[in-house]
């Protein structure tokens, strides 16, 4: 490879260590504000504790205002939200998960006025303190993923070829890093949605970040070649 081509990755590779210097500081920041929350969850309670929360919503529009919402707004049971349109206002039970009422008002000027009431919720300090935990052990699983990757970048920006041994072996632990750390953001995904919508807790499948680490593995593949055709290059002349 020309020196203008290997200028090019080690400025590269210059800026990648920089910011993954940044984002270690960002990431041990969060670290921090995680451990003192999960402290403070478990010096407030240990018992459960159960909370209702209940969010009103009012929208008010003319035109075909139902036919649009209706696209982005999905109710159990319903089909069209024109059905829920009552002469009097009055509100209308529903049987989904999220909303446990919806009030549709036809006003003046043949506008709509909406009301959404949200179903109980019930918060477990449990189950916050363990999603505290596991986001803590995932931001520290983050942050030992950003510091092999400053090292791939630091290897980027003084290395003579990409296809350096010390450059596919940090490219490797690289790799290898981002599977716990996909595998505990869907666990935090799972968590999470369990503590705020009240479900059962489950494993949140992310296939675009599975799919990224597929794609950095075929990479070390096609470095590992490239190094290996180098080599017997060498070897030749």
């Amino acid at each position: 490879m020309n020196n203008s081509g290997i200028k090019k990755i080690n400025t590269a590779g210059l800026i990648g260590y920089i910011v993954c210097i940044l984002l270690i500081v960002c990431s041990i920041s969060c670290m921090v504000v995680t451990a003192i929350g999960t402290a403070a969850a478990i010096s407030v309670s240990k018992e459960n504790v159960s909370a209702r929360v209940s969010t009103n919503i009012d929208i008010s529009s003319t035109g075909n205002f139902l036919e649009k919402l209706n696209k982005y707004m999905n109710i159990s049971g319903v089909e069209n939200l024109s059905d829920l349109v009552t002469e009097d206002g009055e509100t209308v039970e529903v049987n989904d998960r999220d909303i446990s009422e919806v009030t549709v008002a036809k006003t003046e000027g043949g506008s709509f006025s909406v009301d959404v009431k949200t179903n109980e919720i019930t918060f477990s300090t449990a189950r916050i303190i363990a999603s505290l935990v596991v986001s803590f052990i995932f931001l520290g699983a983050v942050t030992v993923m950003l510091h092999l990757l400053k090292a791939l970048m630091k290897s980027l920006k003084t290395c003579e070829t990409p296809f350096a041994d010390d450059v596919i072996r940090n490219m490797t632990r690289f790799a290898n890093s981002l599977i716990p750390v996909v595998v505990l953001n869907m666990l935090c995904g799972g968590l999470w949605n369990a503590v705020t919508r009240g479900a059962e807790i489950g494993l949140t499948v992310n296939l675009g970040s599975v799919l990224v680490v597929a794609v950095i593995y075929l990479l070390v593949i096609v470095f590992r070649y490239g190094a290996q055709l180098q080599k017997e290059s060498d070897e030749t002349l």
